[in-house]
């Protein structure tokens, strides 16, 4: 019993963060120590090992873990969604300020908290390209309709990829893309319909990705989180351009 609660206040915390820009939910599962149980059951899904039997899946699935970490991710996002919904309307500038100050402190944690300065000191230049394309994608003069179900598709499979990796949340790429307030509109009025494409791309990403993305992040971790640092820095005008009362 006492697991399952543990399970269900990690995947409450990590619901959270995801739903917040600039905390990755990925991170919080490293800190509750479930990340490689997270990974490995959404690995499970590779051909290789669905074609082992319905019996073994469920086994790799590992279902007594992820089912209460499951139920605490959807209900602090569906709350979180609340929440900001709530204060976009009534607090739009405390939010700002606050988003901004929470991603600052996000790119600190990552570069002079998680590192030692001499082991990131060589990838400055992953920070800076970072920085430069979070910031080209945030005054970009191209508004992205995201009535297409096409580029919300999009949206929800680099959201997913960002998720399982530590150090960028998904939230994050959804309010540099300028997807962030219709997602949170949705998700507080339980639109399925409007969610389904974001939905489809998500699947598609846990599908193909969550393996060979963390076995990269692992092969290039301290340039990886540096370009991710970048990112997050960069993205502090999307906060103050994307997000309207």
């Amino acid at each position: 019993m006492y697991k399952v609660f543990y399970n269900l206040l990690a995947g409450f915390c990590m619901g959270l963060a995801e739903i917040t820009p600039g905390i990755s939910g990925a991170t919080i599962a490293g800190i509750f120590n479930v990340y490689k149980d997270f990974l490995a059951s959404l690995s499970s899904f590779n051909p290789q090992l669905l074609m082992k039997g319905f019996r073994q899946l469920i086994a790799n699935l590992n279902l007594s873990f992820m089912v209460p970490l499951l139920i605490g991710m959807t209900v602090a996002i569906v709350l979180a969604a609340n929440v900001i919904n709530y204060l976009i309307v009534g607090f739009l500038y405390e939010l700002k300020v606050f988003l901004s100050l929470l991603m600052v402190f996000a790119v600190v944690k990552n570069l002079f908290f998680d590192h030692e300065f001499k082991e990131i000191k060589n990838f400055f230049l992953s920070f800076f390209v970072g920085v430069l394309i979070a910031s080209l994608v945030a005054f970009t003069l191209v508004t992205l309709d995201f009535s297409n179900s096409f580029l919300l598709i999009v949206a929800g499979f680099l959201g997913f990829s960002a998720f399982i990796m530590p150090g960028i949340s998904g939230s994050l790429v959804f309010l540099m893309l300028g997807a962030y307030q219709l997602i949170i509109s949705a998700i507080v009025t339980l639109d399925i319909l409007a969610l389904l494409p974001v939905l489809l791309g998500m699947l598609l990403s846990f599908l193909l990705l969550p393996k060979a993305i963390v076995e990269r992040f692992e092969e290039n971790s301290e340039r990886t989180i540096m370009f991710f640092s970048g990112l997050i820095f960069g993205s502090i005008p999307a906060v103050w351009l994307h997000l309207h009362a």
